[in-house]
């Protein structure tokens, strides 16, 4: 594709811009004074494509409290598909429920029921896994960002590319993992890339690579519901102080914090140089 020439005055200046709002997701995030508060259920529920489901249960802690030992058990959770299939998820690790026998499939709907110990009512949701979109190209280089102004700048940059379609509004997530791990997760929509070859740049001032370690991205097909929940957490890193902080809007009813995802995944790796 060809691209118009512009006054380098002009070029200048956007380029400052662009590498601004880029490097804005590598700011310091502000410590807050946490009040304390009463525990709450916090659910994490996922149906990926051609996997069996998972939902982990449990419950918010303060921040001085000891973090372990808040998985919550002997819950009853159900988990049934747009066909009639229903099935209650088996308890395999303390907090951690799974499915046996129904797989995530593309285009089919989910709901999720959930039923605790002390909770009065049930705790419900449903999602639909969108069509597939694959990752095409993945690339992992340097960064030659110029450094603005004493702002951070990433020292490695890692590119998906992927065919967007046209006939839908799509919400991806990206979960990287450096070496096995998980690193880092980002959310996109294609507002401004519809039914185009599509680049994201995974930011991330954080990333230490090193020549040898193995990168993966895998990449998510999501709701919209998920997208807004895991965008409403990215806003809490850049919250302004003094600002009260408000809990991201959750797909699940019947609980403040959690998601229910059933999404189509696409992996791809590669070995830094």
């Amino acid at each position: 594709m060809k691209t118009k020439n512009i006054n380098k005055g002009i070029a200048k200046y956007i380029l400052s811009a662009i590498l601004l709002l880029v490097l804005a997701s590598c700011s310091e995030v502000i410590e807050f004074d946490l009040n304390e508060a009463a525990p709450e259920l916090v659910v994490a529920a996922t149906v990926p494509e051609s996997q069996y489901a998972e939902v982990v249960l449990s419950t918010t802690t303060n921040v001085n409290d000891d973090q372990e030992g808040n998985q919550v058990t002997g819950a009853m959770v159900t988990l049934e598909d747009e066909n009639g299939n229903s099935e209650l998820l088996q308890e395999i690790a303390p907090g951690l429920y799974r499915s046996a026998q129904i797989k995530g499939v593309q285009k089919t709907s989910y709901k999720l029921r959930i039923e605790t110990d002390g909770q009065v009512k049930e705790i419900t949701s449903e999602d639909r896994m969108p069509k597939p979109v694959a990752i095409s190209r993945l690339r992992v280089r340097e960064s030659n960002m110029p450094d603005i102004n004493g702002i951070p700048v990433p020292e490695w940059e890692v590119v998906v590319e992927y065919n967007d379609p046209v006939d839908e509004k799509n919400y991806y997530r990206f979960v990287e993992y450096v070496n096995g791990e998980v690193r880092a997760h980002y959310v996109e929509n294609d507002n401004f890339n519809n039914g185009t070859k599509s680049k994201s740049f995974l930011t991330s001032c954080d990333r230490k690579l090193v020549p040898g370690d193995n990168v993966t991205v895998e990449m998510q097909s999501i709701s919209k519901a998920v997208y807004d929940y895991f965008y409403g957490f990215s806003l809490l890193n850049n919250i302004t102080q003094g600002t009260a902080v408000v809990n991201p809007i959750t797909n699940i009813s019947g609980v403040k914090l959690g998601y229910f995802s059933a999404h189509t995944v696409s992996r791809k790796s590669i070995v830094v140089q």
